[in-house]
């Protein structure tokens, strides 16, 4: 398990706490990369679980770099990739662990992420194409909600009863197979933030493994979208990385032989 905080305390306390209370039958290997925070957390995550390996920055990294720090840091045959602001449900873990384990060609599994209010979030995606990103972008919440481009990047037509295979999840709550990693790398670090998780999907596809949402496990996403304010610096992030993925792969659709 591999958490990454920049002064997100508040939220990765609880999660932790959270973790270790879902239930997880299994040997967990947890590690927080401390991105230059001053909030104090990793001491109180030390003190309250001294099993939790604290990786201290001593300056600020983009989350990619900070994933792979955490990745190089575990030896795990399965790696948990975590934002600070979740909430895990009972038995996710196992759960995601148990796919991988019954699906040897899955690359990557990843659950149905949940709002606080118990309202299910968006948990995978399909290829972008330029009329779904813009109207993801539109200030109009109607428009991108109802609009059929949106409707299908986002799966409205499935109804999470069971697992689906999919083009790419995002990375809020993912967990990867290290055999595949090895064979695809690690976190693109050239994506500050954002599009990192379009990427490594991609790359999985191309190198043959297979993408899964698990909706039987469940994880609160608290989600914060900083993304979304105009002009704010997590929205020029998301402009810069968005450019860098198309200059990458030369397409915001990659032929992948999927839909």
């Amino acid at each position: 398990m591999v958490f990454v905080t920049t002064d997100e305390g508040a939220v990765l306390v609880p999660a932790i706490e959270s973790l270790f209370d879902s239930g997880v039958t299994r040997s967990l290997d947890v590690v927080v990369v401390d991105n230059a925070s001053s909030d104090g957390a990793a001491a109180e995550i030390a003190r309250r679980w001294p099993q939790v390996r604290i990786l201290r920055r001593n300056r600020r990294y983009g989350l990619p770099a900070n994933l792979n720090h955490g990745i190089r840091a575990t030896k795990a045959p399965y790696v948990m990739l975590c934002n600070s602001d979740l909430v895990f449900g009972s038995g996710a873990v196992d759960r995601l662990a148990e796919f991988l384990e019954t699906h040897p060609r899955t690359g990557i599994a990843a659950p149905k992420l949940m709002s606080p209010e118990g309202e299910r979030r968006i948990s995978a995606r399909r290829w972008y194409t330029l009329r779904a990103l813009l109207m993801l972008r539109s200030p109009i919440k109607k428009l991108a909600t109802t609009d059929p481009a949106v409707q299908h990047n986002i799966y409205a037509d499935w109804d999470y009863r069971e697992p689906m295979a999919v083009d790419w999840v995002p990375c809020p709550a993912t967990m990867l197979r290290r055999a595949a990693l090895d064979e695809v790398g690690l976190m693109d670090e050239r994506f500050r933030l954002y599009f990192d998780d379009v990427d490594i999907s991609l790359r999985m596809h191309q190198a043959g493994w297979e993408v899964w949402c698990v909706p039987s496990a469940e994880i609160v996403h608290l989600e914060q979208r900083a993304s979304v304010r105009p002009l704010s610096r997590a929205w020029r992030w998301h402009l810069v990385s968005l450019i860098k993925f198309w200059w990458k792969h030369k397409a915001l659709r990659p032929k992948t032989g999927r839909s």
